[in-house]
């Protein structure tokens, strides 16, 4: 396992995913809540290294405690603010696939997840917000599939869109090959003047 450090002048998405991506290592590991804030601090550089021995000092002169759970709380309170988690949350609220592809669309509707957890954790309401974020023939297309889940809906659509990309290049391709066997207008007038009658003057 070689975790990421975190120097505290990254952006809040940075200092988000860093933490999720900190959170997942030590799942994976399972590690224990005591393990989990040793290591956790020992990967703090510059000023998160600086901001953590003030809070810390804080946290035990207030008689909080310094344990995981207390570290997991200021830590997105000094940098995944709520104000990042509301934007966030809006991002949400009106994303649409717009000109993204559904692979796209759905990496970015994944991701946002996490911050609206009401969302997340209930399967038929993932579902239905990301079909009604497809575009119009999507949307329909998926819609009357009637898919089961969300995992159900993001392949549906993947299947949907790549057919409709098929279909599109092949009828480009039937028009271009039409368009090459008509003679120009050039090519049709001369074709004409040699076969017209040539008078005696």
């Amino acid at each position: 396992m070689n975790p990421p450090v975190f120097n505290g002048d990254e952006s809040s998405e940075d200092a988000d995913s860093w933490l999720h991506s900190v959170i997942h290592l030590f799942d994976r590991a399972q590690y224990d809540d005591d393990l989990r804030l040793r290591l956790v601090t020992l990967l703090l550089r510059k000023s998160a290294e600086r901001w953590w021995r003030g809070t810390s000092s804080t946290l035990l002169e207030t008689g909080v405690g310094i344990t995981w759970d207390s570290f997991y709380r200021v830590f997105r309170q000094e940098y995944v603010p709520d104000s990042y988690v509301a934007a966030r949350e809006r991002e949400f609220e009106f994303l649409e696939q717009g000109s993204l592809t559904v692979r796209e669309y759905a990496r970015k509707f994944s991701a946002l997840l996490a911050y609206v957890p009401h969302v997340a954790g209930r399967e038929r309401a993932k579902s239905t917000r990301f079909v009604e974020g497809l575009n119009g023939e999507l949307y329909q297309s998926v819609l009357t599939s009637k898919p089961k889940s969300y995992a159900e809906a993001v392949d549906t659509a993947i299947h949907i869109e790549e057919g409709m990309k098929s279909r599109s290049a092949r009828r480009a391709q039937v028009a271009q090959a039409v368009q090459g066997g008509r003679p120009t207008g050039q090519g049709a007038q001369s074709s004409q003047s040699s076969q017209s009658a040539h008078f005696p003057q």
